[in-house]
C-alpha cells in the first residue's frame, strides 16, 4: 500500500497547509502506531531507538 491509498486519495484539501497537517499527523502514525510487517512487526520509531 502507498501513500495515495492510505490518505492522499481520500480527501479533498482546500488548502496546503490542511494537506500538510493531514500528511504530518499520517507520518507520525506510520512511525509510530503502525507495526511494519518488513521489520518484523514492530514499529519503525521502535527499531529506530533499537538500532540507537
Amino acid at each position: 500500500m502507498n501513500i495515495r491509498h492510505e490518505w492522499l486519495g481520500l480527501y479533498l484539501f482546500e488548502t496546503i497547509e490542511k494537506a500538510q497537517q493531514i500528511a504530518t499527523e499520517w507520518l507520525w502514525t506510520y512511525n509510530h502506531e503502525r507495526p511494519n510487517t518488513g521489520i518484523g512487526g514492530i514499529k519503525s520509531a521502535q527499531k529506530l531507538q533499537l538500532a540507537a
